[in-house]
């Protein structure tokens, strides 16, 4: 559940790739809207938080899988769910007027390019989470070793533990001239690798609007960038991780140009909820 780069080389659009999200459910709490209560005040148990991630890591180191950090934008979005499951007395990863999972995510703060989330009732927590490894699914999303944070919310009620299990592959967090900078190191080696010597990276702050323009409108677009004045080359893509360079970066980065300018932006979309890098260069 990881994401690829999306290239567009010159005028060529190729095709938005979205993000898949994972969503597993539980069987939902058969219970009338008459039962439904007030979600109580957030006394959320942070005891148990702490045991289940620990159950968590626990099972991952035992498959030889990385553990999981805790990361405090998924425990608030994982707090909430589990605050309007408690309200409505029922397992579900939607409910009227909530975002899905991954919206939630990008809403506060995290950037992530796939997500999962596991939900569940039980009288225990060790409970809890026995009974989600024995569901394919949510085993699937607590094994899977794409993912490197995780955010845990618990109320407990006269109903038992009602548990949200918040799970995403965090990209890197870098600003607008990080990112640039990134690229920048990685086309150095590549062109290094190749056998010529890198052409120097000129300065050219339209292209960092251009990159934002492109997010806005959830699509690839070189058109704005090849009508800069000098320009022979343009190549326009996403990417989780700005060093990672595309496969079409051969076409645009050869011995003979003189020179190439890089814009930077990072932001959420349609088909990228949790946020991706938008990139793109141009050559001279």
């Amino acid at each position: 559940m990881t994401g690829g780069n999306q290239t567009v080389a010159m005028r060529r659009v190729c095709q938005r790739h979205v993000f898949p999200v994972l969503i597993v459910v539980l069987v939902m709490l058969a219970r009338s809207s008459s039962q439904t209560s007030p979600a109580p005040a957030a006394q959320f148990d942070s005891a148990a938080e702490a045991q289940l991630v620990q159950l968590l890591n626990q099972t991952r180191t035992e498959h030889g899988l990385a553990p999981l950090t805790v990361d405090d934008r998924l425990t608030r979005a994982a707090r909430k769910h589990t605050q309007l499951m408690v309200q409505h007395l029922a397992l579900s990863h939607q409910f009227d007027g909530e975002p899905p999972p991954q919206t939630r995510f990008s809403n506060e703060g995290l950037p992530s390019d796939s997500s999962s989330e596991n939900v569940a009732l039980n009288a225990t927590i060790p409970g809890a989470h026995d009974a989600l490894m024995h569901s394919p699914p949510h085993r699937e999303a607590i094994l899977d070793p794409n993912y490197n944070v995780v955010g845990v919310g618990v109320l407990q009620t006269d109903e038992g533990f009602f548990v949200t299990e918040e799970f995403a592959r965090k990209l890197p967090e870098m600003s607008e001239l990080e990112a640039e900078a990134a690229v920048q190191t990685a086309i150095e080696k590549y062109a290094r690798s190749n056998g010529f010597s890198p052409a120097g990276r000129k300065p050219q702050p339209q292209l960092r609007h251009i990159a934002c323009r492109m997010a806005l409108n959830d699509a690839l677009d070189s058109s704005d960038a090849m009508g800069l004045f000098g320009v022979h080359g343009v190549l326009a893509w996403t990417a989780a991780d700005p060093a990672k360079l595309p496969k079409g970066i051969g076409q645009v980065l050869k011995p003979q140009i003189s020179g190439y300018s890089l814009g930077a932006c990072f932001a959420p979309s349609v088909s990228h909820p949790g946020g991706v890098y938008w990139l793109v260069m141009v050559t001279y």
